[in-house]
């Protein structure tokens, strides 16, 4: 690693893609505030994909694509995932109503 490289930093919105990501993969296993999970996704990819074209014009320090990289999939994920527990929460909640004779929705 030469000296140039050692004191590069990572783009900011690199570091927000990341972030954005994670927060949306913790709350995406909260019941009834998951929605909010959906939003830091796609702020997630978008940032992300906005950082690694300005990574590939070389207007970003190239530091930045794993931050990157680890966003979008974060934010993949926890779509992909939200999707799922959403369905499966319906389902409970369904059940609920069956079993109990509940008229929650």
């Amino acid at each position: 690693m030469n000296a140039s490289a050692s004191n590069e930093k990572r783009g900011t919105m690199a570091v927000l893609a990341l972030t954005f990501g994670i927060a949306g993969i913790l709350i995406v296993w909260m019941p009834y505030v998951n929605s909010l999970s959906f939003l830091l996704a796609i702020v997630a990819m978008v940032l992300g994909a906005i950082e690694l074209k300005r990574i590939d014009k070389g207007n970003s320090p190239s530091m930045g694509r794993g931050f990157t990289r680890t966003g979008i999939i974060l934010g993949i994920l926890t779509i992909l995932l939200g999707i799922v527990l959403s369905f499966v929460l319906r389902l409970f909640v369904e059940g609920l109503q069956g079993y109990f004779d509940l008229r929650i929705f």
